[in-house]
């Protein structure tokens, strides 16, 4: 069988969990016999990427970022697959790394999987910029894919109530992780002795600010407990002001973090919180599994179904609730310790392995 990408993710993606994901498929498509995968693609800054060594890429103003240089780099990578795409695909698979619908006039009768994320976008429209044409561009190659693939029963839940589309349609196949706590050696970066670690993105439907109350309560409360945000860019003007107003700006700290450092604060922390609104799957959850850290979870959308019973769940529009659950996991080591080993278990259930086995049986489902 032959599987064909674009470059989409690849385009407007340094690093981060869509073009990880896809990466990790390559790469495991690349060890298995029967299977063959090629992504169409000529220029990209993409670290997961350059790791894997499958793919030739040029890269793109990579050390300096500019206003539209993203939106260049997508349009010149559409070119080049608009070029080379009807001698690659060989009447097999493709599956396009996200939503936009430039290559539905090139198929034919090439049929295609279509992975969905989440609907946040569909859920929240008013977080995102009216330019942002995610949402549309998403139901057009939905309603045309042959097969979708949601990366949990929540999502897909979603895609069936959001878009109509027919459930027998949709396979589940969820993510997974590459971190692991024995590969991490101690990195020369001083870290408070007890800290909560928070990890990604902090905007919009992130909940982040409800950390901050937490954190802010904890500290009332006579707890010397320290927050890092890990990744996400640096703090946004309007969060240092709220951080100068709960007066935390020696306690909340900001560190880029390559997968190294990440699994050692994951290892080293007295718990991971995860306030988020929406999650259509939610990595950094299985991260802090396999990293032997407690998670604390918001109790929405997806993250109960990839949390199990390895993680404890609080309302995340109650910073009360959240300090409570804390301070529980603070103040008793057993529980603490109970839940890393609950998460050490929980992580078995996931694997790139796995998910590379049943995507495989999904482009099984297209050309059969």
């Amino acid at each position: 069988m032959n599987v064909v990408f674009d470059g989409q993710a690849f385009s407007f993606q340094e690093f981060g969990g869509i073009s990880r994901y896809y990466s990790k498929l390559l790469e495991h498509f690349a060890a298995t016999p029967g299977i063959s995968a090629e992504l169409l693609i000529k220029y990209s800054n993409n670290v997961h990427l350059s790791e894997l060594h499958l793919v030739q890429t040029r890269p793109f103003f990579a050390s300096f970022r500019f206003k539209g240089r993203n939106e260049i780099i997508k349009f010149l990578n559409r070119l080049y697959f608009k070029r080379v795409f009807s001698s690659k695909v060989d009447g097999q698979v493709f599956h396009p790394t996200y939503y936009h619908p430039y290559f539905l006039d090139l198929l034919g009768n090439t049929p295609f999987v279509l992975t969905i994320h989440d609907m946040a976008h569909e859920r929240y429209p008013e977080m995102f910029s009216k330019f942002d044409h995610t949402s549309s561009n998403k139901r057009i190659v939905a309603h045309r894919a042959n097969r979708i693939i949601a990366v949990s029963e929540y999502t897909k839940n979603e895609i069936v109530s959001l878009m109509g589309i027919e459930s027998s349609r949709i396979d589940v196949v969820p993510h997974a992780t590459t971190l692991t706590a024995p590969n991490v050696n101690h990195p020369r970066v001083p870290l408070p002795d007890e800290y909560i670690l928070y990890v990604g993105k902090r905007n919009t439907y992130k909940n982040f600010p409800i950390l901050l109350q937490t954190l802010h309560l904890l500290r009332d409360s006579g707890r010397k407990s320290s927050l890092i945000c890990a990744g996400g860019g640096f703090f946004t003007k309007q969060e240092l002001t709220e951080i100068g107003r709960l007066n935390l700006g020696e306690v909340v700290l900001q560190m880029s973090a390559d997968d190294n450092l990440l699994a050692y604060l994951y290892s080293r922390a007295k718990a991971f919180v995860y306030p988020s609104l929406y999650e259509g799957f939610g990595i950094p959850v299985l991260e802090a599994f396999a990293c032997g850290c407690p998670a604390i979870l918001s109790n929405r959308t997806s993250l109960p179904e990839i949390g199990g019973d390895a993680a404890r769940y609080f309302d995340p529009e109650n910073a009360s609730d959240l300090s409570g659950i804390l301070l529980e996991v603070l103040q008793n080591s057993e529980l603490a310790q109970n839940m890393r080993t609950k998460g050490l278990e929980r992580i078995k259930l996931f694997s790139w392995e796995r998910t590379a086995k049943k995507t495989m049986e999904t482009y099984q489902k297209v050309v059969g």
